[in-house]
C-alpha cells in the first residue's frame, strides 16, 4: 500500500470565522463550491462521498465529519477511500478576516503505474481542485456576506 501523501492550499476570506465555520461543518452544502473535479456528490448532516475525477483516474472518497473546533474542522476516511483526511483550519486574523487552509492526507495509486502518473499528473490535478474549490467557496462566502450587510443597511 502506498504511503500518505498530503496537499495544502489556503485562501485568505472577507467574512466572520463563523461563517466559513458553519459552511464547512455541513457537507450537504459543499456541493455548492466544490470544483468539477469532484463529482457524483452525495452528503448527509455528517458525511460525504464523492469521486475525484483525475487524468486517467477516477478516486472514490468517503469522509465523516470527525471533529469541530472553533478554528478547525476534521473529516476522516469512513470506509473506502482514497483520502484519509480532510482538514480544514481558519485563522482569524480581524473581525471579517479569516486565513482558511485545507490539507488533504491521500494514498496515491501504487505500483510504477500509479507512482510515474501521481508525480507528472495527478498531483497537480488534485492540486488545482483544491485551489479551485477554494476559490469557489471564497466567492460564495464573500458573496453572502456582501449581500447580508446590503440588506442590513437596507432595512
Amino acid at each position: 500500500m502506498p504511503a500518505l501523501i498530503s496537499i495544502r492550499e489556503d485562501v485568505h476570506l472577507h467574512v466572520p470565522v463563523a461563517a466559513v465555520h458553519r459552511r464547512l461543518s455541513d457537507p450537504t452544502t459543499h456541493d455548492e463550491w466544490l470544483s468539477p473535479h469532484f463529482r457524483r456528490f452525495t452528503a448527509d448532516h455528517d458525511s460525504c462521498a464523492f469521486e475525484v475525477v483525475l487524468p486517467g483516474r477516477t478516486e472514490p472518497v468517503r469522509l465523516r465529519r470527525d471533529g469541530s473546533e472553533a478554528r478547525a474542522v476534521l473529516y476522516m476516511s469512513d470506509g473506502p477511500s482514497a483520502w484519509e483526511s480532510v482538514t480544514w483550519a481558519m485563522h482569524v486574523e480581524g473581525a471579517h478576516e479569516v486565513h482558511l487552509t485545507v490539507e488533504v492526507a491521500y494514498r496515491p495509486a501504487s505500483g510504477l503505474l500509479g507512482t510515474t502518473g501521481e508525480v507528472m499528473v495527478h498531483r497537480a490535478h488534485r492540486t488545482q481542485a483544491l485551489r479551485d474549490s477554494l476559490w469557489r467557496l471564497k466567492h460564495l462566502l464573500e458573496s453572502e456576506a456582501r449581500s447580508g450587510l446590503e440588506a442590513a443597511s437596507e432595512a
